[in-house]
């Protein structure tokens, strides 16, 4: 991600000292973990401080808001908000992440071609780095859709019904999913016969961005110039299956399912142009010379961790590839590609390699532990991945994803769906969960295995089974009244 010019940028800022002092965050959160695993412990807390740190109250003209760029930008950036958003929820800091996306969606203008701010500083203004006017700018064109899928997963971690009726939400959703589209000529159509350097001032003096004004991947670099990147495709399904549900939870249901018809021609598409069936492999950026590159892209990128991160792909042997290839290159990524990974370890059942690269992203061998995506993706990784705890609509389902080395954990002051929960894991097969708000909750207690009953509060029950991931999970769903806890245990 330009990292030459970016580090370039780091250092010139921390030899002129410019804005490099800030007060320290007095910014509080409930949250903790605990574990057997002392090394694991240790890096939770350290990502829980760091994160902290970042965030900052409403005194800036942004106002709430945390640091979501290089270290020291003090600026956000579109992706890294999307990535860092449901981190930054598990903290409490619901709202820093409706403010900043707010701010992206209030700034999508047709004068940018229906793209908003890529990034956005502590003053409120573009930030001057990647933005020069509207006709000069940086901007990765999949972030729309990025933000969009987001909305949607706040939405259902945090029950702000908000982010289903605002009226700035909604504008930024609808026109991206449009007129954005129709602007930049990104559905599958035109996709591949699109110009590359739409809207560029050719030979213009003044012209300091070029082509990068709309680039149709997240891809930076690689081995030449990124024609078209698998992530463009990935973002755009995510963004029309994300407006669905939406629109589903409005009530509008005939609005709903034409997006989704759209999400099928996409996915038709990915499925043909994207996989290369002689290789039985997915490429993922395509050059300007049609040539392709599969898994790596340049000496330490790979881009199809966008298929699972956006959750576009149901082929259980396309998946299980995908992701032993980034069991095998792991160590060869930047730390902006590692933040992605824990997650993906520990839902694709890999916990042991999972918890290893939390340790070994805080460490202080990583020289970029400090970029701010690191530490609130250690959060999330955490709560979601080891612990395995997912809001639906009606239920917060818990998982144990514990892995050989790792006896117990807990998690407390989880800040979810209005109110705060912590789960204990003991093993694979016991959980002890806390409602510790003031409101009745739904809690699908689930264990991995094929396990007959689940002993709830020493009462047996049958149990419930379902697949997730090739492996068998078993449940039952239990009501938990304000402040009360409760142990699930499953049992042959």
């Amino acid at each position: 991600m330009r990292q030459s010019l970016r580090q370039l940028i780091v250092v010139l800022f921390f030899f002129t000292g410019i804005n490099t002092i800030k007060s320290q965050s007095k910014i509080q959160s409930p949250f903790k973990f605990e574990s057997s695993n002392t090394e694991l412990q240790s890096a939770v807390k350290w990502a829980k401080q760091k994160a902290l740190s970042y965030a900052h109250d409403d005194s800036d003209p942004v106002g709430y808001w945390y640091e979501a760029a290089l270290p020291n930008r003090e600026a956000f950036c579109m992706r890294d908000v999307s990535h860092q958003s449901i981190g930054a929820e598990i903290l409490g800091l619901s709202k820093h992440n409706k403010n900043m996306l707010l701010k992206f969606a209030q700034n999508i203008s047709e004068s940018k071609d229906y793209a908003s701010y890529w990034e956005i500083n502590r003053y409120n203004k573009p930030a001057p780095v990647d933005y020069e006017n509207d006709q000069d700018f940086w901007y990765n064109l999949p972030a729309n859709f990025d933000v969009i899928y987001t909305i949607e997963r706040l939405y259902h971690w945090t029950k702000d019904t908000s982010y289903l009726n605002n009226k700035d939400f909604e504008k930024f959703c609808s026109l991206s999913l449009n007129e954005y589209v129709d602007r930049w000529e990104l559905s599958h159509t035109n996709l591949l016969s699109r110009n590359r350097s739409l809207f560029v001032q050719d030979n213009h003096p003044d012209n300091r961005f070029g082509k990068n004004r709309g680039i149709p991947t997240y891809n930076e670099g690689g081995r030449g110039e990124s024609l078209l990147g698998i992530d463009m495709t990935a973002s755009y399904i995510a963004g029309l299956n994300s407006y669905s549900k939406i629109l589903r939870l409005q009530g509008r249901f005939k609005e709903s399912e034409l997006y989704i018809q759209k999400m099928e021609a996409e996915l038709s598409f990915l499925k043909t142009f994207w996989w290369d069936n002689s290789k039985q492999a997915y490429r993922s950026i395509q050059y300007k010379d049609q040539s392709f590159d599969y898994f790596m892209v340049g000496k330490n990128q790979a881009f199809l961790h966008y298929l699972l991160y956006f959750n576009v792909l149901t082929d259980s042997k396309q998946i299980d590839a995908i992701v032993e290839e980034y069991k095998h290159q792991q160590q060869n990524l930047i730390v902006e590609l590692k933040s992605y990974l824990p997650l993906i370890f520990y839902e694709n059942n890999h916990s042991n390699l999972a918890t290893k690269m939390i340790i070994e992203l805080y460490g202080k061998n990583n020289l970029r532990r400090d970029y701010p995506e690191n530490s609130f993706t250690i959060i999330e990784h955490i709560t979601r991945g080891l612990m395995g705890i997912i809001p639906s609509e009606n239920a917060i389902s818990t998982l144990s994803r514990l892995d050989r080395e790792t006896e117990w954990a807990s998690v407390e002051g989880v800040s979810i769906q209005e109110t705060h929960i912590s789960v204990k894991h003991i093993g694979k097969d016991k959980t002890i969960f806390s409602n510790q708000g003031e409101t009745k909750i739904l809690w699908k207690a689930q264990f991995k295995g094929n396990y007959e009953h689940i002993t709830i509060q020493n009462k047996k029950l049958k149990a419930q089974k379902e697949t997730q991931n090739g492996k068998v999970i078993s449940y039952i769903y239990v009501p938990i009244l304000a402040k009360e806890k409760i142990i699930a245990e499953a049992e042959e």
